[in-house]
């Protein structure tokens, strides 16, 4: 049986540079908050992340979940490149 596709099946893309140094996810900070916008800084490289928020104060999903992969990250599935690069990186050497 072939399953669905969710939207929700692509919104962590599984990419080798993810945006911060060293290529890992960006740690971010809420800098400042209010019923329009929510702004947050990265604290390894301070890259300022802004995200609008809707009529009924809530922020786009996906931009969230896009900015957020190392707080989103699982051990199995899609983004398990991710976990195993933020919590266990000796796993992801290849030993010759």
């Amino acid at each position: 049986m072939k399953m669905p596709n969710y939207s929700a099946t692509k919104l962590l893309p599984v990419l080798h540079d993810y945006g911060c140094r060293n290529r890992m996810p960006h740690e971010p900070k809420i800098h400042f908050e209010n019923k329009r916008i929510k702004v947050e800084v990265c604290v390894r490289c301070g890259k300022k992340l802004r995200f609008k928020k809707g009529y009924t104060g809530r922020i786009d999903n996906r931009a969230y979940l896009e900015a957020h992969q190392r707080s989103f990250a699982q051990k199995g599935g899609r983004t398990k490149r991710i976990w195993y690069k933020v919590h266990q990186p000796e796993k992801l050497i290849i030993k010759i």
